[in-house]
């Protein structure tokens, strides 16, 4: 769905979202918002499959694309989502057990969603539709992803206000 062309419906795990109107995520660089923060990945484990097909998955937002060989994971409440197998490699680390694998130390920008949003995946795979008070994360500018409120809140830390890039305040 474009912005300003209607509404969507989306049954995810069950639970229907209620028919509502969208608007696009108008910056493709969170750090312009008002509002936005930092945020750390928690180092927690998830299991990790590598699709042998090409395919698509319906995640809680929306559906997405992936490659084949590209990255399965699941989450901490049982949710699944595809990684493109570069940015796997790039940013998880094996764990000492088959399968399982963890989130290398980053620091993010998020923005909660104040009203239903559509974000655009790169890479033309598929669009996240945001509910009020899902949390927009940002890995680079243009390359976003919508985590669930609950979700969020156990996997990612808030930083505070005026954190460098690394993490820690300025000196």
């Amino acid at each position: 769905m474009t912005a300003g062309s209607g509404s969507w419906t989306s049954i995810n795990w069950g639970f229907p979202r209620e028919e509502t109107a969208m608007t696009e995520l108008f910056s493709d660089d969170l750090r312009q918002l008002s509002g936005a923060f930092q945020a750390r990945k928690r180092p927690l484990s998830v299991q990790v499959e590598f699709a042998e097909n090409d395919g698509s998955l319906q995640t809680r937002e929306g559906p997405v694309t992936y490659r084949r060989g590209d990255a399965i994971l699941t989450g901490v409440e049982g949710e699944r989502w595809p990684v493109s197998r570069k940015r796997f490699e790039a940013t998880y680390q094996p764990s000492e057990t088959s399968g399982v694998y963890s989130k290398k130390p980053a620091i993010v920008w998020a923005y909660v969603a104040p009203s239903p949003l559509d974000v655009a995946l790169p890479d033309d795979r598929g669009h996240l539709h945001a509910a009020p008070g899902d949390v927009i994360v940002q890995y680079a500018p243009g390359d976003q992803a919508v985590v669930g409120a609950s979700i969020f809140a156990q996997t990612y830390e808030r930083l505070p206000e005026n954190t460098g890039a690394t993490g820690e305040p300025p000196a």
